[in-house]
C-alpha cells in the first residue's frame, strides 16, 4: 500500500463529521479547555516569573516574552495530539463511532478529513485562549499577532496529521503513551519553547529542525513580539510543504484499518 496515494472526499460529508465532534464538544468544553491549558499556564507563571528573575535576556527579549510564544505553540500541539491519539482511538475501538458513520454515505477519506479539521478547530480554540492570556499580561507587542489563530489552525493540522498516522498503528490504548512520552515530551523540550536551540549540539539542532513544534515556534514568537523577518517564511513554507506531503499518509493508513 502507497500512503501516500492521493484521496479525494466529500466537503459535505467532512463537515458533517466536524459538525458531530463540536456538538459533543459543547457538553465538555468547559473542564476541558481548564484541565489541557493548565499545563503551559503553569509553565508561564512558574518559569516566566520565577525562573524569569534569574535568567538574562534571551534574544532581546525578557525571558517570560521569549516563552509566552513557544507555549503558545506547545498548546496547539497538546490539543491536536491528544484529540487525534486517544480520542480518536476511543471513537474507533471503544464507541464504534467511525462504524456508525461508515454505515451512512460517508466515506473514510470524509472521516479523517473530518478529524483533522475537528483538531484545527480544537488548536485554534486554544491558541485563542493563550493568545488572550499573553495579551492579558502585556506580553504581546505587534497587531500580527491576529494572525496567531490561523497559525494554530495550521500547527493543529500538522499534529492532527501525526496523531492520526500514529492512531492508525495503535493496538490498544495503553500505547499511546509511548507517543507523548517518546515524541510529544522531547518536542516540547526541544524545539526552542524555553530557550534557543542554538546551544544544543549539532546532532540535536539537526534533529530539532525536523519537529513541527519548532517551526512553529520560531513563526508564533515573532509575530507575537513585532519582530518578522524572511525566517518566519521559510518556517511557514515548511510548514506548508509538510502538509501537503503527509496529509494522505493518515487518510490511506486508516481506511486499511477501518475497512476490513
Amino acid at each position: 500500500m502507497n500512503p501516500f496515494k492521493p484521496f479525494t472526499f466529500s466537503p459535505k460529508q467532512a463537515f458533517r463529521v466536524w459538525q458531530r465532534e463540536v456538538s459533543v464538544y459543547k457538553y465538555v468544553y468547559r473542564s476541558t479547555i481548564i484541565s489541557n491549558l493548565m499545563d503551559p499556564l503553569i509553565y508561564l507563571v512558574a518559569l516566566g516569573f520565577g525562573l524569569g528573575a534569574y535568567v538574562s535576556r534571551m534574544q532581546g527579549l525578557s525571558y517570560i516574552q521569549f516563552i509566552a510564544p513557544g507555549l503558545i505553540a506547545s498548546s496547539v500541539m497538546n490539543a491536536a495530539s491528544f484529540e487525534t491519539t486517544i480520542n480518536t482511538f476511543v471513537r474507533i475501538h471503544f464507541d464504534r463511532v467511525y462504524e456508525a458513520m461508515m454505515a451512512t454515505p460517508v466515506t473514510v477519506e470524509d472521516i479523517v478529513v473530518g478529524e483533522i479539521m475537528w483538531a484545527m478547530t480544537r488548536s485554534t480554540i486554544y491558541a485563542t485562549v493563550m493568545l488572550g492570556v499573553v495579551t492579558a499580561l502585556g506580553l504581546t507587542h505587534s497587531w500580527y499577532a491576529i494572525f496567531v489563530p490561523f497559525l494554530g489552525a495550521m500547527g493543529g493540522m500538522m499534529f492532527a496529521i501525526l496523531g492520526l498516522t500514529y492512531t492508525s498503528f495503535l493496538k490498544s490504548i495503553d500505547q499511546s503513551n509511548f507517543y507523548f512520552t517518546l515524541f510529544i515530551t522531547p518536542l516540547f523540550l526541544f524545539s526552542g519553547v524555553f530557550y534557543p536551540i542554538d546551544a544544543l549540539p549539532s546532532i540535536v539542532k539537526t534533529i530539532a529542525f525536523l519537529s513541527p513544534l519548532y517551526h512553529l515556534v520560531e513563526i508564533i514568537r515573532p509575530v507575537v513580539v513585532g519582530n518578522i523577518g524572511y525566517g518566519v517564511m521559510l518556517h511557514l513554507a515548511w510548514m506548508i510543504v509538510f502538509i501537503l506531503i503527509f496529509i494522505a499518509v493518515p487518510v490511506n493508513l486508516l481506511r486499511k484499518r477501518l475497512v476490513k
